[in-house]
């Protein structure tokens, strides 16, 4: 075992013995087998870092102690903390094993920065390997979910990925090596438990090479997945744009490519979307302007030409604000300043208008003034126009996409439009030769 360990580490260049390292080890088979066998192998320049969750009582810290005086009696630098993981899972509103995990490596790369480690080593090994596959598949992650642990991974390294749970059985009872059983692998209450306990058992009936056989294909799609990010990058260049704070996806451009679906699903997975969701924004790529798709973080709108995608923020529960008499701006929710100037029109240098700046006659109107969004029926004059335009007719004519619309705000005097924030103002409230007082309103 300790030539296939010095060999898998040789063959993907994990590290090497001048490497300071940093191992995670629970106490349990996996993690002790890694120590003997980083010792066996001549990796004198490691340290270990144990956890303990305060899930399982006693039992947990018996781990703990168990682990402590492993180091003492190796002289192996020791690293250990607690964590109240429940509590923690509590807050953050995520599962048990979620929590866990987002500690330990928190602490794990506290570690790393303080101590200066060139890697962390955990214990992952063929069988957690297999495991971690299925559970991509049943999670629908995709092609890159479907590579399942990585060898080397940034400073992550799982350098057991070559043997299998029986192989690690047999080192373990070959050498004598001394763990800890940790009595949650025998329930099937967690989904990589009843993986193990009833799924990949049921496999191995109908082929006995199976985790040798999946192990190999893992391999594959590893390196297939090298390929795809390639293509991926490449087509995520060509296809996303970046627009005020929006993404866009060129239905036009996305629906000629090859595999379009699968590249659908790369460029929006980042986005939170599952495989799922992906379906129903791919299916919906014809339909009409307007259907909007949403995961826990972002939102898809289908417009004419692009998909847009835009990061979800809280809803203010204001759905109007004031600009009172004597504001010099307001900061919510829009950033707008006020300010007055005696004059007319050739007061104004035309190289001041912009669509950023409103000039408006003061003396028609009066405060406070209204800062709200658009709402269906709105209408008003636009600047050089004579009669009335519907705002959604206007939207239209200025191609505004859809993501555009819902954030546009509009600064009112009781019921009229007075600016389309950023974009028009409405032509009763120009500055023309007979204004004596200019409001000027900039974004």
């Amino acid at each position: 075992m300790t030539e296939a360990f010095n060999a898998y580490i040789h063959k993907q260049q994990l590290f090497d013995k001048n490497s300071t390292l940093l191992v995670a080890v629970s106490g349990g088979k996996d993690s002790m087998t890694l120590c003997s066998l980083l010792k066996d192998a001549g990796y004198n320049k490691f340290s270990i870092a144990h956890c303990n969750f305060n899930l399982r009582g006693k039992e947990a810290d018996a781990d703990e102690k168990f682990v402590i005086g492993y180091c003492k009696k190796n002289k192996i630098p020791c690293f250990h903390t607690k964590f109240n993981t429940s509590i923690y899972a509590k807050d953050k509103g995520i599962s048990i094993q979620m929590a866990a995990r987002e500690l330990r490596y928190n602490w794990f790369n506290e570690l790393i920065k303080e101590h200066e480690f060139d890697y962390l080593l955990t214990a992952h090994h063929a069988n957690d390997n297999i495991e971690t596959f299925f559970i991509n598949l049943l999670r629908g992650s995709g092609t890159n979910g479907l590579k399942a642990i990585l060898p080397k991974q940034g400073k992550v390294i799982r350098p057991l990925l070559f043997a299998t749970r029986a192989e690690i059985d047999g080192y373990v009872k070959e050498n004598k090596i001394l763990f800890r059983e940790d009595s949650s692998n025998r329930e099937d209450k967690y989904l990589r438990n009843y993986l193990r306990l009833h799924i990949i058992t049921a496999f191995k009936k109908l082929n006995p090479s199976f985790e040798q056989t999946l192990t190999d294909e893992i391999e594959v799609l590893q390196q297939t997945n090298l390929i795809l990010n390639q293509e991926v990058e490449k087509q995520r260049k060509r296809l996303l744009t970046k627009d005020e704070g929006f993404i866009k996806i060129s239905i036009d451009k996305l629906t000629k490519t090859t595999a379009s679906k699968l590249i659908l699903f790369e460029l929006i997975k980042d986005f939170g979307f599952n495989s799922s969701q992906v379906n129903d924004v791919y299916n919906g790529l014809q339909a009409q302007s307007g259907k909007t798709f949403t995961s826990n973080t972002h939102t898809i709108i289908k417009d004419r030409d692009f998909l847009i995608i835009k990061q979800k923020t809280k809803n203010n529960t204001l759905s109007e604000f004031l600009i009172k008499e004597g504001y010099t701006e307001i900061n919510h929710p829009v950033k707008l300043k006020i300010s007055f100037l005696k004059g007319n029109i050739n007061s104004i240098s035309g190289k001041d208008f912009s669509t950023n700046k409103a000039y408006i006659d003061a003396d028609k109107i009066t405060f406070p003034l209204t800062v709200n969004k658009w709402k269906q029926g709105d209408k008003f004059i636009p600047l050089g126009m004579k009669g009335f335009k519907k705002l959604s007719d206007f939207f239209i004519a200025e191609k505004t996409s859809l993501f555009d619309k819902q954030n546009q705000w509009i600064v009112r005097c009781q019921n009229d439009i007075v600016w389309l924030v950023g974009k028009r103002i409405d032509d009763r409230f120009k500055v023309s030769t007979s204004t004596k007082n200019i409001c000027i309103i900039s974004c």
